[in-house]
């Protein structure tokens, strides 16, 4: 479960109206590599799968793959 804080929200919302792009969503990702194994990643993107988990907080849209 990700959770976003209210400051850490308007800091995303931010970032993201910066970019100035319609749609984004902040993706969280896990990727295979790191010294456990996993390394984990976020980014801005657009590309949003039918199957994407995904919750809002304070207006930002947060996408994590199944």
């Amino acid at each position: 479960m990700i959770t976003l804080t209210d400051s850490a929200a308007t800091k995303v919302r931010q970032l993201i109206d910066q970019e100035g792009e319609d749609g984004l969503a902040l993706r969280v990702a896990v990727r295979p590599g790191g010294c456990s194994g996993f390394s984990y990643e976020m980014f801005f993107d657009t590309d949003i799968a039918a199957d994407d988990l995904a919750s809002e907080f304070s207006g930002v849209k947060v996408v994590v793959d199944p």
